[in-house]
Order: C-alpha cells, then structure tokens, then sequence
C-alpha cells in the first residue's frame, strides 16, 4: 500500500525522516519497498502481509505500528457518534455474507471540489480526486481502512417516498453497469447492493455507475459495511475486478471499524459538502457483536519460545503499545485483544509480537545444548542404500515412479481391479489406485527408453500395497528390468546372473532358482519363471514378461525382470562369513557340452555334478545356452582341483568321466563327445 509520509507523521507523532521510518518498520512489521517525494509530500510503498491487510491497511493502523516500534501508545482520533434516527429500510438477507451494515442519509449537500490538502494526500497514497463526496469515501478508507460509498439517493428506487436497501445475491442473468462503465452478467453467488427494483452496487467490489454521485446530487446514501472475506473473493476473481475495496475486504476486516468509519465520512460531509449538510436517516444493523477476547499468555514461555530474557515489564509495555489490554495475575499475562487485530488468536501469536517489537536482531545468538550420541541405526535404510550401490555396480540405473497407476495400466497387465485400492482424491486418471506391483510402471520406463537407447537396465525401491479383506497393507519391495535389442539371446540368464551376484554380495547363502509353471502373477512368462528361494523361503522371482503384456505395451523385445521382497530379506539371518585360504595347488578348467530335454532342471543338473565330482568340483558356470527346433543345448564350465595334491590328467578324466556317467543315467542327457 502507497502511505503519505506527511499523514503518518502527524497521526503517530514520529520525528524520524522518512528514510528511517522505512529502515524502522522493514525491520520490525513491513517491508519497505519504494519512496516517491513531490513537493512536500512524500510517498511510501510498503508490502502488507495479508494477514495484517484488516488493520495495517491504513494510515491509522500503520502510525499505530509507527508508535509501538518507537515504545510509545497510540492515541486514536476521537469520532463523534451520530445520534440514531428512523427512516431508512435494510434489509440483510443472509447475514452470514453480511454481518454488519451502516446506512445514513445526509441532505442538503453540495457537490464539488474537496480541499487541497485532502487531494494532496489522496494523490501521495495512489488515489485520484473526483469530488468531495467520493474523495470523503476514499479518504477515510485510507484513514480508517473501512471501505466506504456512496449512493444518489435521487437514483436509488424508493418506497413509501423513503429509500430501501436489500443487500442479497445476484440473480441468474440479472445485469449491472458499474462504475468502470462495463456491464457485468451475475450470478447467484455474487452478493450485490440492490434498491426495491435492480441492483445498485456489486457488494464490496465497486458501486453501480447509475447511481453514482454527479454535480446535480443533493442527497446522499453513505454505506458502511462488512461483508464475507470468501464471498468478496469470489465475486472479485468471478469478474476479475480488482479495487481498494475488495482488497481489504478479501483480507477479513473488523466489523466493529464500520461505525467509526460512518462516523468519520459524516464529519467530513458536514465540514465539506455544504453548511446546511444534516443527517435525516440512520439505520446500524449489527446483529452478533463482535467482542474482545482474552488469551492467557505465559511469560516463561516467552522467553522459552524466543531464546531471550526479555523482562517482563518490557512484554507488557510492547502489548499495551499494540493497543493491548493487560493484566498481570503473577507470571501470568491475561490480555484483552481488540477486535481490530483479528490475526491473533493464540499465545504464539503475541509471542511473536513481542519478538518482533523488541527485535529479532537483538536476540543474541546461542548455541543449541543438545546431547551428542550416535544415532539409532536405520537397518532398513542402511539395507537399502546397500541395494543401490551394488545393483549400480552391476551397471543398473535407479529410477523413482509414483506409487499409484491408472485403470488402464491394471487392464494392460491382466489384473483385476478389485483387487486394487483406490485413491478417494487421485491428482489425475493416471493416479487412481495403489500400485500392487512395482513392475507395471517400470514398463512404462522401458517403453520410453527404448526409444532412445538400446539397451536398459533399471530398478527401483519402493512400496506395493495390498487390501487384505478391508486391511490395507503396504510392503517394501525392490524390482528391477534388463532388456538389451542388440543381444539375440535369452534376456533371463543374464538377468539371473545379476539377481545372483546382487545376493551373494548382500551375503546371502544357499539361494535356489525353481522353475514357476502357471505363475500367479498374469503378467509373468509361463514357463521362463523361476522363485528365487533361500532355506526353503521364497524371496522373490526373476523371470520374462509375458509377451502379450509387451504388446499391450508396444515392447517388442523380449524383457526380463526381478523382484526381490525388502522385508523378507531383512528378517533372514545372514550366515557367519568364512574365510578360506587361496589354494596353493593349481586348478583346471574343463568345458562340458551337452543336449538336454526340455522338462530338465538346470539345478538337477548342478546338482548331479557335485554329487559325482564331489569335493574336487570347485566350481560350475553356465556360460551359453542354445534353443533350437525343439532341442536345447548347454555349456558349462567346470572347475576341478584338490586342496591336497595337484591332480594329474589321469585324475581330472577320471572324474569327468563319473561326472558325464552320472548325468547320461540319471538325467538323459546327451553330452558331445
């Protein structure tokens, strides 16, 4: 708001410059943002705080600030209360939307030029002089900061020979012309000003141009009211109309500032507007008084909050200059808070004011006395970023996705959407229930990579959440895609060998891959799905996505993923690690080939060769595997040693030979010779 320097310093009584009036109230109440001198007459710019707009939006409001920061009391202008005559009909139909309303007729006016002195300051605060009357309006919001106006009682509609105000809403289609000499459509949300025919005025936003006030005007209806914050609002932004008015209205004033706002603008007209200027009506209808109210304020507490010892005669003095009623019972402030200072409400609210006063920059600095220990170990979070750095290793990108998908992303997936939580306020479609899996949107990431890269390989950490017979559960869950377009092979074994490198990393012993036929979970590969299990437990799976799934996405490679349940692998005992000395004694490395059937396990296999080779057998590597025309064929790499005697070639034969015995019998294996 734009302030005349000159109005300030002869309400607040301050001697400061204006330059030091700007330094004084940035540091304690508002900042100070522009200056302008002409003249005599200097104008200020300060940034109001809308919760300060219902009294600091005004020079009486801001020279009593200017008081308070300087330690002293405001004293407030004395207004002569008009004596209460019959005559002028209100009638408020919803006074919820119009809590308090003011009406007065004043005869006998003359229109014309209002003083100089009176446009000087109207022009140094931002606003242009038309005449007396409207500059009497405009003036004493600026004083007081209670909207005013004022209406051509000639061109108001009358009943009985007597003026009547209504002050109800707008009807559907109804229509007025306001000052801006627009006209605008209502509604039935906008509150408007109306006489016994036809709205005169949008309430609280700007008076009607039909009955505005001209040189011919002799008698005249002042209006001081209070009106709905919300319903201002609504009906400013409606019409994008903003003005002085609807902008403190917005901000929630005082209903008790009506009267003296009334009583201010009547002073003014008599002094101003013609000798033989009289009051013939006067109607206040304030139905639920406003009234001071009491917060008990702590003085320990004071102190506690701000990290300071203020005494306590100095908290009185700040809020008994804030125009604050108090009484000490003991260490016990009880204040009385005018109604103008709608923003407090609480003991914080007043701790802040002392704070604020007294100032901010003289509270000395101290350092915080806290105890120093270490802090509890996040076992979860400490797993976690374990996760990450070893799947980073192994040339994996982490990516973060919301924790919610949409309707169609379920249906792509062949699940069920019953089996879903749904958001009762999603952001979009696209947010509208709980991810119950982690992979569906990891497709997504898929699909949008392979765009631009032929290669992928990204995981993320994060929760799944299920509805367990009206329970709703969430559960820690990691997954993870590989899927590379310049590589013709199966996708899964490289895969599988990363999930098994992440697990032996973590520590994990004695991790088993058993073949899923007819996965749960419609959205796995029928028959390239394996359980990751450890001592019997599952943990997760590794596997390729159904290729219907990949079409309803548009992937058309083969993709393989991973997922690994967080909770179940935190509540698994890690074994004891042991250490074995490098072996002094050499060890060979034999490749072994092979065809097998379809329906052979690759952990049956496994297992025949360290039952036959026993101890000597270090070590088997998978390292190629080839489908064709119904026929699969394997690679494996041996790695066979003795921790007592290095072997002699006789020796290692031997124990190829029982190895390869072995699988022809037990598993039909056919190995090339």
């Amino acid at each position: 708001m734009k302030y005349s320097y000159n109005w300030l310093k002869e309400l607040s009584g301050t001697k400061k410059s204006p330059k030091e009036l700007a330094e004084l109230l940035t540091m304690r109440a508002f900042e100070f943002e522009d200056m302008k001198t002409e003249g005599k007459e200097t104008q200020m710019e300060f940034s109001i705080l809308p919760n300060r707009g219902h009294d600091a939006l005004s020079h009486t409001g801001m020279a009593r600030e200017i008081s308070a920061c300087e330690g002293r009391k405001f004293s407030s202008p004395p207004f002569l209360k008009p004596s209460f005559r019959n005559g002028l009909g209100v009638e408020i139909q919803d006074k919820k939307l119009c809590p308090r309303y003011i009406g007065a007729v004043l005869e006998n006016i003359s229109v014309g030029q209002s003083p100089k002195w009176m446009q000087t300051r109207l022009l140094a605060s931002g606003v242009k002089p038309i005449n007396n009357i409207v500059d009497i309006t405009n003036y004493v919001m600026l004083e007081t900061g209670q909207p005013m106006h004022a209406f051509d009682i000639a061109k108001i509609a009358t009943r009985n020979a007597k003026p009547e105000i209504i002050v109800r809403k707008g009807k559907k289609g109804e229509k007025i012309k306001l000052l801006d000499e627009k006209e605008y459509e209502l509604t039935e949300k906008n509150l408007v000003i109306a006489d016994s025919e036809k709205p005169i005025a949008l309430a609280g936003v700007m008076g009607g141009f039909d009955s505005a006030i001209s040189r011919k005007t002799t008698s005249i209806l002042l209006e001081s009211a209070n009106f709905n914050s919300t319903s201002i609002r609504k009906t400013r932004t409606s019409h994008n109309i903003i003005t002085e008015s609807s902008h403190r209205f917005e901000r929630e004033i005082d209903p008790n500032l009506a009267e003296a706002g009334m009583a201010r603008a009547i002073e003014f007209v008599k002094e101003l507007c013609g000798k033989g200027a009289e009051i013939t009506a006067y109607t206040d209808i304030y139905p639920k008084k406003v009234k001071a109210w009491q917060i008990r304020l702590e003085t320990s507490y004071v102190n506690s909050l701000l990290g300071e010892n203020i005494p306590v005669p100095k908290m009185k003095n700040i809020l008994e200059n804030l125009g604050l009623a108090v009484k000490m019972s003991g260490k016990i402030f009880n204040c009385e808070i005018p109604t103008r200072r709608i923003d407090l409400k609480t003991q914080e609210d007043l701790i802040e004011e002392i704070g604020r006063i007294y100032g901010y920059e003289n509270i000395k600095e101290q350092a915080p006395v806290v105890e120093v220990k270490t802090p509890p170990q996040n076992l979860k979070r400490d797993f976690e970023n374990k996760l990450r750095d070893i799947l980073v290793g192994l040339g994996f990108s982490e990516v973060m996705n919301y924790s919610f998908y949409s309707a169609d992303d379920i249906a792509k997936c062949n699940l069920k959407i019953e089996d879903h939580i749904e958001v009762a306020n999603p952001l979009s479609l696209d947010q509208q229930y709980l991810r119950r899996n982690l992979i569906s949107n990891l497709l997504k990431n898929v699909k949008l990579n392979l765009k631009n890269f032929p290669k992928v390989q990204i995981f993320e950490i994060g929760k799944k959440f299920r509805d367990n017979k009206g329970k709703f559960s969430e559960y820690d869950h990691l997954a993870g895609v590989f899927v590379d377009n310049l590589v013709k092979e199966t996708p899964f074994f490289e895969l599988k060998g990363k999930t098994e490198a992440l697990l032996i990393n973590l520590g994990y012993q004695n991790v088993k891959y058993e073949a899923l036929q007819n996965p749960e979970m419609k959205f796995w590969h029928q028959s390239r799905t394996a359980r990751i299990v450890i001592n019997n437990q599952e943990i997760g799976k590794v596997g390729e996505i159904n290729p219907q799934i990949l079409e309803n996405y548009g992937i058309k490679k083969r993709v393989a993923v991973f997922g690994l349940k967080i909770s179940v692998l935190l509540e698994m005992k890690l074994p004891e690690k042991q250490y074995k000395a490098v072996s002094k004694l050499p060890i060979v490395e034999r490749d072994l080939s092979m065809f097998v059937e379809k329906e052979t396990k690759y952990s049956d296999i496994v297992a025949s060769i360290k039952k036959s080779g026993g101890n000597l057998v270090k070590n088997i590597n998978l390292f190629d595997v080839f489908e064709k025309e119904g026929e699969k064929s394997l690679a494996l790499r041996l790695k066979i040693g003795s921790d007592a005697k290095t072997l002699t070639s006789a020796e290692i034969d031997a124990v190829m030979k029982k190895i390869i015995s072995a699988l022809e019998k037990d598993l039909k294996v056919k190995v090339r010779k």
